[in-house]
């Protein structure tokens, strides 16, 4: 028996941010008489303060996917030689014995921590600055802001602001995948599903013997699985992926035979041990990367444009400026001078952080604003036509979080809780910025004197010409209950909620109550309806023509709503008929 050894190179891109979490700084809430301020999750980062994605978190991404696809295609080929045993084989014990006693086994793979390039990197120095300082500065990369909104009074959420460092899209990522496996697949004495010896008596057992490693041609082909993922934008890193965070693909910008490359040798053999210790290159092998096809998922697909302008701020590029400027103004008034200078505008978020690159409409923030409207459909439903009763998310100390726990049945299974991942993903849309942008200045009036108040003068830089892209919404089923009318039913809430995006009334990014954020649907795409259990080719559209508007885009969304909730069988023993029957939470479940 020989050992074969391969190192699997795999270069990459990010398709969407990335942020994967190190360790955190836990700001104080209770201090006093300071402002307090969001502490940003951090990336993580190795001893030398260099950002990476670490191996483990890498792994796990990696192996996940795997294993889903396996689940999912029982009958496919790889599935038929990748099996459960030869997975724990390839993947190792979970860290747990058996009662028997038997050995864990490692995993036949090492997946090494993948480094961040310098291009996404921000604040680089240079100069007369110390190594030290060029690296901790060099480690910085650009945060992005987000909020959450308590859904009764409308505003921000108590300790509800959130700040994380992320890679941006576009970036160049090289992971490299180490595996070892053994030549021979039939070892002297195998072990039982139980961990014994198969030819153990009943009267007298043997001690356990440890499990058998990995064949190297089982290893090759969980590569070949793993390359094929990858191909097929299967594996995301990191967290907030259903903003549609940490999307990772193969790099397309290079040649084919770049994309990937494995290396095969023996440290058996003389040449193949010389090979593993010198910086000679090691013998290629070829690997057919198994065709694994898209993901599964129902996609959504809204054409827009908003006659008003979209703005999400970006408070952190902006905010040295204001501080400069209040500075300046103190000043002033203290000399005694008037102070003239206009105020510092509130800039738009960049997809890349800065000043520089495309608007971006965050997946998380129209997330937000589909939550929060499903949420209002559901309760009203509930209060109302069902006579539910509910709990009143007015009272002190009702937080944001007890307000996503407290989300009816359907909208915590398609938006998720703090403890659950919800089944709807929205992606960043993004935006060319407008050559010439305007500024909308406003004041606070003081209430005594009727004039502005000082130091009460606000403003913001509105792209009204901005030419968004398509918002993208993805269902994935597999994390919607194993329930074809649960899964209707969760269709028709979503479908209501973009009914009322495409009449108008729901606005997207800040300033909706200052007339910013309108919203003018002109298409709606959904493919993959199949996936629910509805009929059909699985596509619906709409596309406005002349003399048409949202308001006729969602009437024909409605026409649509009413056939699938005519298929609905009533969930348990609730007297409610169609999808809003599932509202409410019954011990039974009806499959179609």
């Amino acid at each position: 028996m020989s050992i074969i050894r391969y190192e699997l190179t795999i270069r990459l891109t990010t398709h969407s941010p990335l942020h994967s979490g190190g360790m955190d700084v836990v700001a104080d809430p209770t201090r006093e008489g300071v402002d307090r301020e969001a502490v940003a999750t951090r990336f993580a980062r190795d001893a030398h303060e260099r950002p990476i994605l670490t191996g483990r978190s890498v792994k796990g991404a990696v192996r996940t996917a795997c294993t889903r696809y396996l689940e999912k295609n029982p009958e496919s080929d790889i599935a038929q030689l990748l099996t459960k045993e030869a997975q724990a084989r390839l993947w190792g014990d979970r860290g747990k014995k058996s009662p028997n006693g038997t050995p864990l086994r490692a995993s036949a793979l090492t997946f090494h921590p993948v480094e961040i390039p310098e291009e996404a990197l921000a604040g680089s120095r240079s100069g007369d600055s110390s190594e030290a300082e060029q690296r901790q500065a060099g480690a910085d990369l650009p945060c992005r802001v987000g909020i959450a909104m308590n859904r009764c009074w409308g505003t921000v959420g108590d300790g509800a602001l959130f700040v994380h460092e992320f890679v941006p899209r576009g970036n160049a990522l090289t992971l490299v995948i180490t595996a070892e496996g053994i030549d021979d697949e039939a070892p002297a004495k195998r072990t039982n599903t139980e961990g014994g010896a198969d030819d153990a008596s009943e009267e007298k057992k043997e001690p356990a013997a440890p499990p058998r490693p990995a064949t190297a041609a089982e290893v090759k082909q969980l590569l070949e699985l793993i390359v094929g993922l990858f191909k097929a934008g299967q594996v995301s890193f990191g967290g907030r992926q259903s903003a549609g965070w940490g999307r990772i693909a193969l790099d397309d910008g290079k040649p084919k035979d770049e994309r990937w490359r494995l290396r095969e040798f023996s440290p058996k053999t003389r040449e193949g041990l010389k090979s593993l210790l010198s910086d000679s290159p090691l013998p290629g092998t070829e690997l057919e990367p198994v065709n694994c096809g898209p993901a599964k998922r129902t996609r959504i697909t809204v054409t827009w444009k908003s006659p008003t302008g979209i703005l999400v701020a970006d408070p952190g590029l902006s905010k040295q400026d204001k501080a400069d400027l209040k500075e300046e103004r103190e000043t002033a008034l203290a000399e005694g001078r008037i102070f003239d200078k206009k105020p510092v505008p509130t800039v738009p978020l960049r997809d890349a952080g800065g000043e520089d690159g495309p608007l971006v409409l965050p997946g998380s923030s129209v997330r937000g604003a589909l939550r929060a409207r499903a949420s209002r459909i559901a309760r009203t439903v509930l209060a109302g036509a069902l006579g539910q009763q509910l709990n009143n998310w007015s009272e002190p100390g009702v937080t944001v979080h007890d307000q996503l726990a407290d989300d009816p049945a359907l909208v915590r299974d398609l938006f998720g809780t703090t403890e659950q991942r919800g089944a709807l993903t929205v992606l960043d849309t993004q935006a060319a910025p407008s050559a010439n942008p305007r500024t909308v200045t406003h004041n606070a009036g003081d209430r005594w004197t009727g004039g502005v108040a000082e130091g009460a003068l606000y403003g913001e830089e509105v792209h009204d010409d901005a030419r968004w892209d398509d918002i993208v919404l993805e269902l994935d089923p597999d994390r919607l209950p194993n329930d074809q009318n649960r899964r209707r039913a969760a269709w028709c809430l979503l479908g209501l909620v973009l009914a009322e995006l495409s009449t108008g009334t729901l606005p997207l990014g800040s300033r909706g109550t200052r007339g910013l954020g309108q919203v003018e649907v002109t298409g709606l795409t959904v493919e993959g309806l199949e996936l629910l259990g509805l009929p059909g080719d699985g596509s619906w559209r709409f596309t406005t023509g002349e003399g048409q508007s949202g308001r006729d885009a969602a009437d024909a969304l409605l026409k649509h709503l009413r056939t699938v909730n005519e298929m609905i069988k009533p969930n348990g023993d609730t007297d409610t008929a169609g999808w809003s029957s599932y509202l409410i939470e019954t011990g039974e479940k009806n499959n179609a």
